[in-house]
């Protein structure tokens, strides 16, 4: 008799471990593939995965577009990612939002990404993050785009430096900060284009004098050098403050608590 009620206990316990893997999955879902052109991948563990509409999209994911391919994850409260081409997202980090898994932390290894942030994830007590590995975005409302490119070098005005994080803002506010510990941060506001080169932050550009226009105290052609804002000759105070020797590198902590 003990031989059958062993059998059975052992296939109660198979089948209520498979019935634990959808939940699981259920639990890491972030979002969910809603637009796809061109060629993307997903790289999931050991995985790599065919990126197609409707496919969802798990923590800890990496997502790949190819050259000329771009596509859209859809989050929860009609907020989205918009990946273009060429580009690398990581999902780091999630948060339960009304029972519903969202991203909280992705990662920006290359490419451009715009983030539209609304309902219930620009609440007061979320925070969704863009970090790229010179630069962090933190919001809790806002749309915008972080670009992350490195290997090139922009001109003069940026020195050496080949690593560039740029944030358009068409709506809100972000706050970014360099990887330096602790980080130096920024409030860049809309209409605005900020710009980490290396370890150094610049408002330039229209976006520089319109934020001297409206307020936001940065001149065209501004930089802030650990928490010093210098106007014009920027670049041998870049060479001579250390500016472009990489950025930092370090794992900062989180960034401070951003503006709506």
């Amino acid at each position: 008799m003990r031989y059958p009620r062993t059998a059975t206990l052992i296939a109660m316990l198979a089948l209520a471990m498979l019935a634990m893997v959808p939940t699981a999955r259920a639990q890491n879902t972030v979002g969910t593939i809603t637009q796809i052109q061109g060629v993307a991948n997903i790289q999931r563990g050991a995985q790599n995965l065919v990126v197609v509409t409707n496919m969802p999209v798990l923590l800890h994911d990496r997502i790949v577009t190819q050259p000329g391919a771009s596509l859209t994850i859809g989050l929860l409260d009609n907020s989205s990612l918009q990946l273009g081409s060429s580009a690398t997202l990581s999902i780091d980090e999630s948060v339960l939002i009304n029972g519903v898994g969202a991203p909280s932390k992705v990662g920006l290894l290359g490419g451009k990404l715009h983030s539209l942030i609304v309902g219930a994830m620009r609440g007061s007590t979320t925070t969704f993050e863009v970090h790229t590995p010179n630069a962090i975005g933190a919001v809790r409302g806002t749309e915008w785009d972080t670009d992350y490119e490195e290997g090139n070098t922009r001109g003069d005005k940026y020195k050496d430096c080949r690593r560039f994080t740029d944030f358009d803002v068409q709506d809100g506010t972000v706050q970014v900060c360099n990887t330096d510990t602790p980080p130096d941060c920024e409030e860049c506001h809309v209409g605005h284009r900020c710009t980490f080169a290396c370890g150094a932050f610049f408002l330039d550009g229209e976006s520089a004098a319109a934020g001297a226009g409206a307020g936001g105290g940065l001149g065209l052609g501004a930089v802030v050098i650990g928490g010093v804002i210098v106007v014009g000759g920027v670049v041998g105070g870049l060479a001579a403050a250390g500016g472009f020797d990489g950025g930092g590198g370090g794992t900062p902590p989180p960034p401070g608590t951003p503006s709506k």
